[in-house]
């Protein structure tokens, strides 16, 4: 056994994969972006403790991402067979923790999850392409915008797999950063130009909640983390480049949080970029996110077609039934993008909903049922008491604010008295 398990890790460590800074760079890759430029307003709608929460998440999410790096070092450790590639990692890890209900639950909120940010991802898009064209053709609406390119990325959708996403990963990752920076002198532009002081009034517990979901969202990166890891040539190190990345993330995050909040207050926009004075900065942070949002839409969104696609039993070359299927998701995304027009309350959704399970609560939960786990053949592992009544605290908060972040999502969608209206809705 031993010697079997040294052939294997020597194979393993001499084939081609990430080392820690490359993986650090796919771990804040997948959650800057989107997450950025509705934070600020999160913030605003939580009031000071919101700023406490975009650290305290950063550190909790940071926590689960290291648990959800010794569950698949548990699992390595446990069943040969893991040891080289998987294309499932996470939903391997909760069939390992707790069966085959907890595989299709992980698998199903993997799925929501990426649904939902890539048309989070076209909102913006149409957002940032209405803001630029808005003089040229301003007879262009932002759900128009949408549609529009929605359409356009239908034949780009049907192409394959890409082999190698670290172009995109870098490139996702430079993009928000140097758009952040744009965004933070910007905004200390308009603090030093501003007269009157900003405005913060009390808000609504259903405000207050669907911030909550917003920020979460923001830490939302968690569900791709196992197959991040499983690309590593070291990967009982994934837990350093989870400790680098989310450092990157918080200082992207927090000046431009804490900046909107200071600057505008109550008038910011649920996209920043609209609320800062024009002139090249926001010009040129307008193009760099609107790159990322391109590079970031086809990473998020073709698990969710390798997915469906598989379940349809589609082959994997280029055929019509591939063309079918994701054009078919392309107009599923209209529907909804079109109906839920405004990009915060799906945020909101998703936020509370699958990214607080995937990314605070399941990690947790599936580390403790490992290591709790026993056999003659396996290295016993315990969990100190402290850091179980944490991982506890920081399931049970999970799931509280997760819930009530989800239904003031829901309430604000579909309620009566709804904060949004569909774009085909009579005006």
């Amino acid at each position: 056994m031993d010697s079997s398990m040294s052939s294997l890790n020597s194979d393993k460590r001499h084939g081609k994969g990430l080392n820690v800074f490359n993986a650090a760079i796919f771990v804040a890759g997948e959650m800057a972006g989107s997450g950025i430029l509705a934070l600020p307003k999160a913030v605003v709608d939580c009031g000071w403790i919101g700023l406490v929460l975009v650290i305290v998440f950063c550190l909790n999410a940071g926590y689960g991402g290291t648990r959800l790096g010794r569950c698949w070092a548990i699992l390595e450790e446990r069943y040969p067979e893991y040891r080289g590639s998987s294309r499932n990692p996470y939903a391997t890890i909760a069939y390992r923790a707790v069966g085959k209900w907890g595989s299709l639950l992980v698998s199903t909120c993997i799925q929501f999850t990426l649904f939902g940010a890539a048309v989070v991802y076209l909102l913006l898009a149409a957002q940032i392409v209405q803001d630029i064209f808005r003089y040229i053709v301003p007879g262009f609406g932002y759900c128009t915008w949408f549609l529009f390119f929605a359409l356009m990325i239908i034949p780009p959708m049907w192409l394959g797999t890409p082999k190698d996403f670290s172009f995109a990963g870098i490139g996702a990752l430079l993009t928000t950063a140097i758009s952040c920076v744009l965004i933070f002198a910007q905004i200390v532009i308009d603090g030093i130009n501003k007269v009157e002081l900003p405005i913060h009034k009390a808000h609504t517990p259903m405000e207050f909640f669907l911030a909550f979901g917003v920020i979460l969202f923001a830490y939302g990166g968690a569900s791709t983390f196992p197959t991040i890891q499983n690309d590593m040539i070291e990967r009982e190190k994934f837990s350093k480049s989870v400790v680098i990345g989310f450092t990157v993330i918080l200082c992207l995050y927090l000046p431009v949080a804490f900046g909107g909040y200071v600057v505008y207050g109550d008038i910011v926009n649920a996209n920043i970029l609209l609320s800062l004075s024009r002139g090249i900065l926001v010009s040129t942070a307008n193009i760099l996110m609107a790159v990322h949002l391109l590079l970031a839409f086809f990473i998020i969104i073709n698990p969710v077609c390798q997915e469906i696609e598989e379940i349809f039993d589609v082959p994997q070359e280029f055929c019509v039934k591939r063309c079918v299927i994701r054009t078919l998701m392309v107009f599923l995304m209209i529907v909804v993008g079109e109906t839920i027009p405004k990009f915060g309350m799906i945020l909101a959704l998703v936020g509370g909903s699958t990214i607080t399970l995937t990314t605070f609560v399941l990690p947790q939960f599936f580390y403790m049922r490992l290591c709790d786990q026993k056999s003659i053949e396996w290295p016993e592992r315990t969990i100190p008491l402290h850091h179980r009544v944490y991982m506890w605290e920081l399931i049970f908060i999970g799931l509280a604010g997760g819930s009530a972040a989800t239904y003031s999502a829901v309430m604000a969608i579909f309620g009566n008295n709804s904060l949004t209206k569909p774009c085909y809705w009579p005006k």
